[in-house]
């Protein structure tokens, strides 16, 4: 008995010493990571940076931090930031979000407001700390600026993973529930209240091929020389009151990024977004007869009164829509 009993006090004395080792290795690679960042064109100061948590969590948490990037004028101020990680699965980190963050963009004043705001992330336990999985969900979030403006949505989720069987493919999913417009932009694209206010859903599910794998020990030049060999649209979706768009398609390139592929879109009832256009300015109310009838030459179900679809194919770079020739598509790189 008293064998075991010395085991277990053995094994405890050996895990604390791993969490307090792992911590130090935390905090210091952590602030070394900082100050590379700070080293470079992007400015990062904090006023704390503690590591907490034992026995069976890796939680630092960050006072006052400011990520500022002079060049792109662009400034992320946060009173609070936290990483998590349970300590026997240190690659696999929570990120969370304060209720309130403030932005600076060209000099300009937003502040940001969640419910809840939590991050996710997962590389590879491997020197490479090749990218895995992260996920980035924001509940009620509201983008406010200085005059009062605000910008607001039900639900913003994104994800990010790696194709299970594959080094470089991922799978990536974004969708945005019951966005609401600010107030002066809803003016601009409908001014005659034509249609509802919230727009119902942003959707999109793609899978991308890189050139590479991710990896987060990689050298600026590994991560600049990633591209976008392959980009595969299962579904595209949006949804505003009885209008909607959806598109799926499939775009290779070389590795001039010279582009090769189809994409196909859909319009429901596509007549209302001509009364938008009259409504805004942006068409003028004789050109509706033309416009239209260009529109139905191009349409490939012309037996779906209220469905119009075209299809944007790109054969060695150049751009056609339903047959008609556009000219050269842009390169995807």
């Amino acid at each position: 008995m008293r064998k075991f009993i010395g085991l277990i006090l053995v094994l405890a004395m050996l895990y604390g010493g791993y969490w307090f080792v792992g911590r130090s290795q935390i905090q210091s690679q952590l602030t070394a990571a900082i100050l590379q960042v700070d080293a470079s064109e992007i400015n990062v100061t904090y006023e704390t940076l503690t590591t907490r948590g034992f026995p069976s969590r890796f939680d630092t948490t960050l006072i006052n931090l400011i990520v500022e990037d002079p060049n792109a004028h662009i400034r992320w101020e946060t009173p609070i930031f936290q990483l998590l990680a349970l300590s026997y699965q240190p690659n696999n980190v929570r990120a969370y979000f304060p209720k309130e963050q403030v932005f600076m963009i060209n000099g300009k004043h937003y502040t940001l407001f969640t419910n809840k705001m939590v991050a996710r992330g997962q590389v590879s336990p491997s020197k490479s700390l090749a990218f895995q999985q992260a996920e980035l969900e924001l509940l009620n979030p509201r983008l406010r600026a200085e005059n009062g403006a605000e910008l607001s949505l039900a639900r913003l989720f994104a994800a990010m993973r790696l194709t299970p069987g594959t080094t470089q493919s991922y799978d990536v999913y974004f969708e945005a529930l019951s966005i609401l417009l600010p107030k002066d932009i809803r003016n601009i694209i409908d001014p005659q209240n034509l249609q509802q206010q919230i727009i119902q859903s942003l959707r999109l599910d793609c899978d991308i091929m890189l050139s590479d794998q991710i990896e987060l020990n990689s050298t600026d030049a590994d991560a600049d020389a990633l591209s976008i060999a392959a980009l595969s649209i299962k579904e595209f979706a949006l949804t505003w009151g009885q209008m909607s768009v959806s598109a799926i398609g499939d775009i290779t390139s070389d590795e001039t990024g010279l582009m090769d592929g189809s994409i196909t879109i859909s319009a429901s009832n596509w007549q209302q977004t001509l009364d938008l256009a009259v409504s805004s300015g942006i068409l003028e109310d004789e050109h509706i007869f033309l416009v239209t009838q260009i529109a139905n030459n191009l349409d490939e179900t012309p037996q779906i009164p209220d469905i119009l679809t075209v299809t944007l194919s790109i054969v060695k770079g150049e751009l056609t829509i339903s047959g008609f020739v556009l000219g050269p598509a842009p390169l995807i790189r």
